[in-house]
């Protein structure tokens, strides 16, 4: 199992810290019709995991590596750990907020950004 999460968008790769704190909220898939006599009827398709990962620290480096990876594709492709082991997914993202800790002429670092998956 691994001890990190890593997103890759088939190009680029950027490996989050190990030991990460993030969210796995198992969603229902369910398709809804009408029919012709009002009543709804539900397909239930199944579940799909909608992940929220606090990225931690990045160097302005893996930022910007982060958001041109968003921006070139908006699906990246995710694995991450499960209680049933490692898990390999397609998640679509926007952008997230991005929060400098420390910038100027000696670098910078960047903390706070989360990602909704």
């Amino acid at each position: 199992m691994t001890d990190h999460i890593i997103i890759t968008n088939g190009t680029d790769m950027l490996h989050l810290l190990p030991g990460i704190e993030f969210d796995i909220t198992p969603v229902e898939v369910v398709e809804t019709a009408v029919m012709a006599s009002g009543r709804e009827v539900r397909d239930y398709i199944g579940y799909r995991n909608v992940l929220e990962i606090p990225t931690g620290w990045l160097s302005a480096e893996d930022l910007a590596k982060l958001k041109r990876m968003v921006l070139a594709t908006h699906v990246l492709t995710v694995t991450y750990p499960t209680p049933e082991g490692d898990a390999v997914g397609d998640f679509s993202t926007p952008l997230p907020a991005m929060r400098a800790f420390k910038y100027g002429p000696d670098g910078s670092v960047w903390y706070g950004v989360t990602l909704t998956m």
